[in-house]
């Protein structure tokens, strides 16, 4: 690595898009068409952000809000945030905010303020690589924690994994990849309620998008665990603001002030135009979440529907997310079959981009149009079916 530091030896580009970077250069030297369902983005020009986060953007311009902002963030945005928790079931004030420059840098916050050379990091297999790429630069520890089933965690194993050197435990609900929301959040709550040493982060970048009659658990409702526990979520997938890059992170007052201390001590704040975006996509009326969440159910189903019909492939309708979430038959590497898909023209990711039990899956995005989505989970269908026959 030259003169890179050694911290950075495992250093590499995020490996659930090694699948888009292989598709762009197919495209670039060969003028094909692919169908993109490897992006976890909205892929439909459809998606729109709330009208007056667009508004509240021309104004910021126009009015001359181009000026730093307060390190921790606008403390209206602040005080939004935090009856946003509080609606959900956390109790918060604004001075347990603190907005990020999207989820993935309060991942990345997070892992360099709890961990240490040789600290020990539980994460869920499969999950988000992100979370390993950061614990891996800290040289620290990384435990896997595997699922009863892709609604339960293995609580037995959880408990087990946790040492004296256990650091931080740390779970998204709903889970990046498999579109599953985690059920047995009380479970869990008792077993972390037991090691008091041990810090929860809990990834909630999904927690609007849940498919009725399903609900969203935070491990942060829980009392016993709120004083230690942070949580994790974005504007992007809540509010379609992707490009924004803004997040937050909640976390109880003694150590909102330490995230506060390294978001000055790195990017300075977030845009202040892109806090008054989010600020005015908090306001937008109901009808805008209410409209997303029929648009994401209506492709969700239609993907469904032909995804099941195979003879080859497996798994589960998705009960969060904009994901499905697909076994391939036994013997059959998910790796090589996302390279046979994509000459077929159609992009998908390797499950095993998300960890050891990702191997053998894969995800696929369904927010394209309608017509473009029908087309790519037909060819999937097709060119897997015909793989396996």
């Amino acid at each position: 690595m030259g003169m890179l530091s050694s911290r950075l030896a495992h250093f590499e580009l995020p490996p659930q898009w090694s699948t888009m970077r292989e598709a762009a250069q197919l495209e670039q030297k060969t003028g094909r068409r692919i169908i993109h369902m490897e992006k976890g983005d909205y892929a439909s020009p459809e998606f729109k952000p709330p009208g007056e986060a667009l508004e509240a953007v021309r104004t910021s311009l126009e009015k001359g809000y181009v000026r730093y902002s307060p390190g921790p963030g606008l403390w209206s945005l602040r005080e939004a945030l935090a009856e946003e928790m509080s609606l959900r079931g956390r109790p918060t004030v604004p001075e347990e905010i603190i907005v990020t420059p999207g989820a993935k840098f309060a991942i990345a916050a997070t892992l360099l303020l709890f961990l240490d050379d040789g600290d020990e990091v539980i994460m869920p297999d499969p999950g988000y690589p992100p979370d390993e790429f950061w614990a891996r630069y800290q040289r620290a520890t990384i435990r896997h924690v595997t699922f009863r089933d892709p609604r339960n965690v293995d609580t037995s194993q959880l408990a087990r994994l946790i040492t004296p050197r256990t650091r931080l435990v740390i779970l998204n609900t709903p889970q990046r990849p498999n579109g599953q929301l985690v059920e047995n959040t009380d479970e869990i709550a008792e077993v972390l309620a037991k090691f008091p040493h041990v810090t929860v982060v809990s990834d909630e970048i999904f927690s609007k998008i849940v498919y009725p009659p399903y609900q969203h658990r935070s491990l942060a409702n829980h009392p016993e665990l709120r004083g230690r526990t942070v949580v994790i979520d974005t504007f992007s997938k809540s509010h379609v603001m992707t490009g924004f890059r803004i997040g937050w992170v909640t976390a109880p007052v003694h150590l909102a002030e330490k995230y506060d201390i390294l978001v000055q001590n790195s990017c300075t704040n977030v845009s202040t135009i892109i806090q008054e975006a989010a600020l005015a996509a908090l306001k937008a009326p109901e009808t805008f979440h209410r409209n997303l969440m029929k648009n994401l159910k209506r492709k969700r189903d239609l993907a469904w529907k032909v995804v099941s019909g195979s003879k080859h492939l497996s798994g589960d309708n998705a009960q969060g997310t904009f994901y499905l979430y697909l076994k391939l038959p036994d013997g059959f590497d998910d790796r090589e079959t996302a390279h046979h898909l994509l000459k077929n023209g159609v992009a998908v990711v390797p499950g095993s981009a998300f960890g050891p039990s990702g191997a053998g899956h894969l995800r696929l995005t369904f927010t394209l149009e309608d017509e473009i989505l029908l087309e790519g989970v037909e060819r999937l269908v097709e060119a897997v079916d015909k793989l396996v026959g």
